[in-house]
């Protein structure tokens, strides 16, 4: 059975509380250097990976079939699992992270208990099992099932526009609905799994931050954003150094973290922004770059197409050609015997 309460975490509250302690004293009547300093210092630091150590483990304690997972590659908003399920009666004890649990097969039957009331519920394909942060849960699984499982740090729940209050709290477990949304976007950091792209932390990070959105938007008594605030863009300096900065690091995995950094913005809001601008994802921007940076060197000899595909940032060489034709129209190997 599944059995789910309110035990509110505080635990991603705790950051920005301190940080707001540090701020205030740092820059209040008696300027306190040493906590300015350690301020700074922990915005500096990277985000650490979400690795496995960070989820509830019950797919490694009833021994499921895991086909994939995110472990390893670097992720920092999110971790996620593919698996098939075994039938098995276990409990998911309260996190200050959220879960999101696709279901890849169906219909299956779960037993849920909530607030003391036991509940079952025949899942169909793509429906979705929400846990927020901070709720403690039992589940009974009936039958195997194809899932994929999606942690999401609370921090994507911040509503940086109105003081970055975390709207987690706000939200409540969601019993196997389906929803046109959510699905398409699980999917999607499903397959990046399967491909195992080790570059992938730029593509994840705003798929991530669109689950929480739409978390948000069905799940909380408002919406995430005021749609009638005035819409921003980055001035044409700060473009010049995103590109400068994406050009000199093709070969490398960008992180969104990273171009927002370059610009001086909290990755929420560059990622808002950088559309309204571009006309395009920072994702899409960035593998503009790389396929005009594999035009370039496919032109030239001397280099094989494997060398170009890790010149250009992409994991291998079949990479590079399923995004080549995409954009081209042809391979890149044809692309080197037309130039």
């Amino acid at each position: 059975m599944l059995r789910c309460s309110g035990m509110v975490s505080n635990s991603y509250s705790d950051v920005s509380v301190g940080m707001q302690a540090d701020v205030e004293t740092a820059f209040g009547l008696r300027f306190n250097c040493y906590a300015f300093c350690n301020l700074l210092v922990r915005l500096m630091q990277p985000k650490p990976a979400f690795g496995i150590e960070d989820t509830h483990r019950i797919l490694d304690q009833f021994q499921a079939n895991i086909r994939g997972s995110s472990e390893g590659l670097g992720w920092s908003s999110a971790f996620a699992s593919i698996q098939r399920e075994r039938p098995y009666d276990g409990k998911l004890h309260a996190l200050s992270d959220s879960l999101m649990v696709l279901h890849r097969g169906g219909p299956v039957s779960i037993t849920y208990t909530v607030d003391g009331k036991s509940v079952v519920r025949h899942i169909p394909k793509g429906g979705v099992f929400f846990l927020p942060a901070g709720h403690e849960c039992d589940v009974a699984l009936h039958a195997s099932l194809d899932s994929t499982h999606i942690y999401l740090r609370s921090d994507l729940f911040a509503d940086e526009e109105n003081g970055a209050r975390n709207l987690v709290g706000g939200l409540a477990p969601i019993l196997g609905e389906r929803d046109a949304v959510l699905e398409p976007l699980a999917t999607a950091i499903g397959d990046t799994i399967v491909e195992g792209l080790p570059a992938s932390s730029l593509f994840v990070d705003p798929i991530a931050k669109a689950i929480a959105n739409r978390f948000i938007a069905i799940n909380y008594h408002k919406s995430a954003y005021d749609s009638g605030k005035q819409r921003y863009q980055l001035t044409i300096r700060q473009m010049e150094r995103v590109r400068d900065f994406v050009e000199a690091n093709l070969d490398s995995d960008i992180r969104l973290e990273m171009m927002a950094r370059v610009c001086g913005r909290s990755t929420e809001y560059f990622v808002r922004i950088f559309k309204a601008t571009a006309g395009v994802s920072p994702y899409q921007y960035v593998l503009n770059l790389r396929i005009e940076r594999a035009k370039a060197l496919l032109g030239r000899d001397g280099s094989s197409i494997a060398e170009v595909a890790l010149q250009c940032g992409f994991s291998h060489q079949e990479h590079l050609t399923r995004m080549f034709r995409r954009f081209t129209g042809v391979t890149p190997g044809r692309y080197r015997l037309s130039t």
